[in-house]
Order: C-alpha cells, then sequence, then structure tokens
C-alpha cells in the first residue's frame, strides 16, 4: 500500500474521530501554555499578602514581642510591577521579575497586645516550573509604649528578610525605595492628629 491509498482509504467517521482528537489535544496543549505564560509574567498581592503573613504569625520573636495570635487589620496597600524587559544601554536589556511592595498592619491579640505595620518586597522567579515567589525584605516595625512625660518612643524594628540596604535600594522602575513608600505610613500618626 504506498502513501496515497492509505489516506484515499481511510473512512470519514475515522478522520472525523481523529481530526477531533488532535484538534482537541492541540487546543488544551496551547490553552495550558497560555495559562502557564500569564501565571509567570504576573504577580497578584493576595499570596504574598497570606504568604508574608504566615511568616510574620510564625516567627517567635514578632509573637514575643506583639503578642499570641498575630492577626491581621483592615489596612493594606501595594505596588505591582508587571515582568519586562528594561534596556540597560543601547542594544541590551534585562528582564525584570514581576514583584510586589506591601504594607499592611497586625495586631496581636495576647499580652502585650501591640499593633504593628508589616513592610514586604516579594519577587516571582517566572520562569521555575512552578514558579516561585521569593520574600527579599520583610519586616515588623511596633511601639514598645509611651515613654516618659507621655512622649511616644521610637520605632523598634524586627528583620524576618532582607536588611536595610535591600530596604533602602532605590528602585528603576519607579524611582523610590521602598522605605520611602513605608515613611508615609507610621503607626502612631492617626494619634498624633
Amino acid at each position: 500500500m504506498n502513501f496515497t491509498s492509505f489516506f484515499t482509504h481511510l473512512t470519514p467517521q475515522l478522520v472525523g474521530k481523529w481530526g477531533f482528537y488532535t484538534g482537541f489535544g492541540t487546543a488544551s496543549v496551547m490553552g495550558a501554555l497560555g495559562l502557564f505564560t500569564i501565571d509567570a509574567l504576573t504577580i497578584r498581592a493576595d499570596p504574598v499578602f497570606k504568604h508574608c503573613l504566615s511568616k510574620v504569625q510564625v516567627d517567635p520573636e514578632a509573637m514575643r514581642m506583639l503578642g499570641d495570635g498575630i492577626t491581621p487589620g483592615k489596612l493594606r496597600s501595594y505596588r505591582l510591577d508587571a515582568a519586562k524587559f528594561e534596556p540597560t544601554s543601547n542594544k541590551t536589556a534585562k528582564w525584570r521579575e514581576p514583584r510586589v511592595q506591601m504594607i499592611f498592619d497586625v495586631i496581636g491579640t495576647g499580652p502585650p497586645y501591640r499593633p504593628a505595620i508589616v513592610t514586604c518586597e516579594a519577587v516571582k522567579s517566572s520562569f521555575s516550573f512552578p514558579p516561585k515567589l521569593t520574600t527579599t525584605v520583610l519586616k515588623v516595625d511596633f511601639e514598645t509604649g509611651n515613654g516618659e512625660e507621655g512622649g511616644i518612643e521610637g520605632d523598634q524594628t524586627i528583620w524576618l528578610r532582607g536588611d536595610r540596604e535591600k530596604f533602602e535600594r532605590v528602585s528603576n522602575r519607579s524611582g523610590l525605595s521602598l522605605n520611602c513608600l513605608a515613611n508615609n505610613m507610621h503607626i502612631n500618626r492617626a494619634a498624633t492628629k
């Protein structure tokens, strides 16, 4: 049997069945590839919030300073940076991973019942499977209480991830540092007004 006679002897039912299977399989593979690409190139704030909150909730030093049963408050502010190629010189470009910078509040439900502001930055590794979330900066700022003569003591800081250098690094994307964004939020700002 030669090549041409093989195709001319196929029944319409067989051609239709295998055509459907081939088309359905190709569409499924292309759909899965599209979903993986979208997932790899974007980052969502809610998984980052849950990830960072869980890190704060299980940290022994945070539990000791804020109180047991650390729960989130109502404040949540974030900035998303999508993945993109960024030009570095005339002929080269650098790949920037998707990133979230976030500030949210927490409070300890056990003694000493302290509120705190959590500042975090997370980056998603785009080309790993499955895409991996990496926390580059995670810090907790809290007040220890009123000082002498009713004055307010300075912020106390717990560094869970990262350091001051990463916190003060100015972003090429926005021209701002995470420190600049966090300075606009203070634990006792509402109490002074």
